[in-house]
């Protein structure tokens, strides 16, 4: 560390390169304990009414009723709560998958806005500067959902009353068309992944499987296809 000419503090490169590093390590640790904090707050919250029903005002179902729904419910989505996290925190980083999965909504909005916010600022994915950024993305599209859902929820039912037929046909598409457009800002730096990711999508979306795990699947095997060819070119 050194003075310049007018008293301000030069670092070298090895004290530049160790503040980074304390400085992401301190983030982290904040993420990690405000991220499972307000995870924990949401749970209680989200049992906090079906208890008080079920023990308070006597209106238990059963358990053998609950654990029907449970088993259910558990075959047919339970393997998203491992793909999802797994598939989907190269993307959103540490903060970005707590922020998601406290906000929801996460393939719909939160990884195309982080997406979005990365390419934005020229971010190299899997990078620091990508998380952050990412983080704010997410951060941004969850305040923005929130002002539109207070919107709709007020007057919603309305409002849809006033939009034509032929709009309400357009909705269908708008999953497909963030989704393209988030193949494309990638696919436009690197085309080769760009058709192998399109490939292994149209392949997934014509598969007799469930609905609910092609999103996460398509994302799984897109990596890894990848990861091989980086390896296989001896970049990793």
């Amino acid at each position: 560390m050194s003075y310049t000419t007018d008293n301000t503090v030069e670092m070298t490169a090895p004290q530049t390169e160790a503040a980074e590093k304390n400085t992401i390590d301190i983030f982290y640790k904040r993420s990690h304990f405000w991220g499972r904090f307000t995870l924990l707050v949401l749970i209680i919250m989200c049992f906090a009414p079906p208890l008080y029903m079920s023990f308070i005002l006597d209106a238990h179902p059963g358990w053998g009723v609950i654990a029907a729904g449970l088993v259910g419910y558990a075959s047919f989505i339970g393997i998203m709560w491992v793909l999802e996290p797994i598939t989907y925190y190269p993307t959103l980083g540490v903060a970005g998958t707590y922020l998601a999965f406290l906000t929801g909504n996460i393939a719909n909005m939160c990884l195309p806005c982080s997406s979005a916010a990365q390419k934005a600022v020229n971010a190299e994915p899997g990078s620091t500067k990508a998380e952050v950024a990412g983080v704010f993305g997410i951060a941004v599209a969850s305040l923005t959902n929130i002002a539109v859902l207070v919107v709709m929820v007020i007057g919603g039912t309305y409002l849809i009353t006033l939009i034509p037929p032929y709009i309400e046909g357009a909705f269908n598409f708008v999953l497909p068309s963030i989704f393209g457009a988030v193949l494309g800002q990638f696919a436009y730096k690197t085309p080769q992944y760009g058709v192998i990711a399109l490939v292994i999508g149209m392949i997934i979306l014509f598969s007799p499987i469930f609905s609910l795990i092609k999103i996460a699947l398509c994302v799984a095997l897109t990596i890894t296809a990848i990861l091989f060819m980086e390896k296989k070119k001896g970049n990793i």
